[in-house]
């Protein structure tokens, strides 16, 4: 990305890349100990991820991707051999994007805020990605955090052998922090939560040969809560499975010189939290058709026991499947973090 930082009209400038479209290859191939590193960061043992024969029993080829990981295996290298090295002094870090389009960045600090998108094709070890991308929007905006633009990309993610796998809509905010909300931020200590007040961890343990079926469920229905623990640990082992490091979510003092309280938990742990969610609900033969649109609420620290939550509101019964409409959310200690709507299918 470059910086637009002395450009005369930085938004403006930034209007001029709507709707170009990049398309580029994904480094890496889907792998098993990707999905191995993911599924240890939140503890679940879903065997649709790790086991083969329990994976075929279900419809599928063999081990299935977490459809939350997707992105990943879309990624540009941080740096391939005969380029100049990215880390630098001065230098614009490389926090992982679908593109290395040069798009402009109109402002000095930024973070994830809504996300959605619709699946379509599983994901196997040995698939590699195409992705087409485009900003498909840009909204000005003041928040409590400083002057800024709320940025909509749009994602087509393919197989290279040409089937669909997913399409998805992402929204950042890139700001300036306000001397205000820096001012609160340094005024206000890091706090961790009481252990006591928060519920604890949820058991990994999911009796998976348990299946629930489109007539079981009613609207009003609710999914037992999910809940995880956060730490600095976790939190970097999250990022890091993602691949997706920007500072916020590693290092508190850029953390709070953009005027976060701590750092935060990733845009793509809420997505997983979701995912976790609805699985350890709707059994092996449920499917994901659509996440979000969510957007975030409120931010999530080191300390935290964050609670995933899922209800129904609409039932529909088609040709060949039962769609059920469910109302998504993340509560930590603070309230809601997070907020939302998916589509899954059940067996009829």
């Amino acid at each position: 990305m470059s910086s637009l930082k002395d450009h005369p009209d930085p938004l403006a400038e930034l209007a001029t890349y709507l709707g170009r479209e990049t398309e580029h290859d994904g480094v890496d191939e889907v792998a098993l100990n990707d999905i191995r590193r993911k599924l240890e960061v939140y503890c679940f043992d879903c065997p649709l991820h790790y086991d083969a024969e329990v994976a075929r029993a279900h419809g599928y080829r063999t081990v299935v991707a977490p459809l939350a990981m997707t992105p990943l295996w879309g990624l540009p290298p941080y740096w391939t051999p005969g380029e100049p090295p990215p880390f630098a002094p001065g230098l614009q870090e490389r926090n992982g994007t679908h593109h290395r389009i040069e798009l402009p960045v109109p402002f000095s600090k930024g973070f994830n805020a809504a996300s959605e998108w619709e699946a379509f094709e599983p994901l196997y070890p040995g698939d590699r990605l195409r992705i087409s991308s485009r900003l498909s929007k840009i909204e000005p905006k003041t928040t409590r955090l400083g002057n800024g633009v709320f940025m909509t990309n749009e994602n087509r993610i393919s197989k290279q052998t040409g089937e669909l796998v997913l399409i998805s809509r992402g929204t950042s905010y890139r700001y300036d922090p306000s001397p205000d909300s820096l001012e609160i931020t340094r005024a206000t200590p890091v706090e961790q939560p009481p252990a006591a007040e928060q519920p604890a961890e949820s058991s990994p343990l999911v009796d998976w040969s348990r299946q629930v079926h489109f007539g079981d469920v009613q609207v009003g229905d609710e999914a037992p809560a999910y809940h995880l623990w956060l730490n600095y640990q976790r939190i970097v082992m999250s990022v890091a499975a993602d691949r997706m490091f920007g500072s916020i979510h590693h290092n508190r003092e850029m953390a709070r010189d953009g005027g976060l309280n701590d750092i935060i938990f990733n845009t793509r742990g809420y997505e997983m939290i979701f995912e976790i969610t609805l699985r350890r609900w709707m059994g092996l033969d449920g499917r994901i058709r659509k996440m979000g649109p969510f957007r975030m609420v409120k931010n999530s620290h080191p300390g935290d026991t964050i609670t995933g939550h899922a209800k129904v509101v609409g039932k529909e019964l088609t040709d060949d499947q039962g769609l059920i409409e469910v109302e998504i959310g993340v509560d930590n200690p603070r309230g809601e973090a997070a907020r939302g709507v998916a589509t899954v299918s059940l067996p009829v």
